[in-house]
């Protein structure tokens, strides 16, 4: 008798911490619908605005095209970041889930998570900034240096040592073994250092002079070209403020109707 006795009031204790713990429940679920849609018009809003200032045409052409056609040519950059904005969207709204769900351990899970979302923000910046330099410095490499072996090489190297450090910060931004990501960016540095003093100091002086004449008289060839570009840039984006414009601004033909002066009455034809 007792024993039933203990058993109904452990399953009556059940359920009312079951019925206690509904409306948390329902309410990080609202929580994630909510946000799964807001995540959506998020997601759309980006990709279109990317779109719309031309993204994708700007990181398909010159050199940051060719990186994109090497490693992810099926990847649009206002897909990618658009998807990027989803998940963070989502992603804040599963944590304030959970925190509405008002479970202890949970709600510590979610203090660390939110805790560490900076890191993970500056390390993808990080590396973004570093993918537009590393394309950068390869563009103007090669329109200064053009096709010569200093040219190629930098065009090669800078990019490499660039996306190189940037790879270093972020794991030392995502507090990955700090230590031993420290250590390795020193000697790395320090071996590239040491290769280049040794290429050039033992016996690669004239080999040296001879590839930077060669970039300098490239450089100043090319001078002239970039100058014209920069002038045709410059129209190009006058051109395409002038058409934003046009397009903010409806045409007056198209707005405007006739309507009667007040007081006119219009009189019917006679024969």
């Amino acid at each position: 008798m007792v024993l039933a006795a203990d058993i109904g009031d452990s399953f009556q204790r059940a359920l009312n911490e079951l019925f206690a713990f509904l409306p948390n429940l329902i309410g990080a679920l609202l929580i994630l619908v909510v946000g799964y849609f807001i995540a959506k018009a998020v997601e759309s809003l980006v990709r279109r605005g990317l779109r719309a200032v031309g993204t994708d045409r700007a990181v398909a052409t010159g050199t940051a095209g060719d990186y994109k056609q090497r490693f992810a040519p099926d990847v649009q950059p206002s897909q990618l970041i658009a998807k990027v904005a989803f998940w963070f969207v989502f992603g804040m709204a599963i944590l304030a889930a959970v925190s509405a769900l008002g479970v202890e351990a949970l709600s510590d899970f979610v203090d660390s998570v939110v805790g560490y979302l900076p890191n993970v923000i500056a390390a993808i910046l990080i590396l973004l900034v570093a993918v537009a330099i590393a394309g950068a410095v390869g563009g103007l490499a090669q329109r200064l240096m053009g096709g010569t072996m200093l040219g190629r090489m930098v065009q090669t190297a800078v990019p490499v040592l660039v996306i190189t450090i940037a790879l270093f910060m972020a794991l030392v931004q995502l507090k990955i073994a700090t230590q031993i990501v420290l250590a390795t960016y020193v000697l790395v540095l320090g071996a590239i250092a040491l290769g280049f003093a040794l290429a050039f100091g033992l016996g690669g002086r004239d080999v040296a002079r001879q590839m930077l004449m060669s970039a300098y008289q490239s450089g100043q060839e090319a001078v002239p070209q970039m100058k014209e570009e920069a002038r045709q840039a410059k129209e190009q984006a006058a051109s395409d403020l002038e058409q934003m414009k046009e397009k903010a601004e409806p045409s007056t033909a198209e707005t405007t109707t006739l309507r009667p002066q007040p007081g006119s009455t219009t009189r019917p034809s006679g024969t």
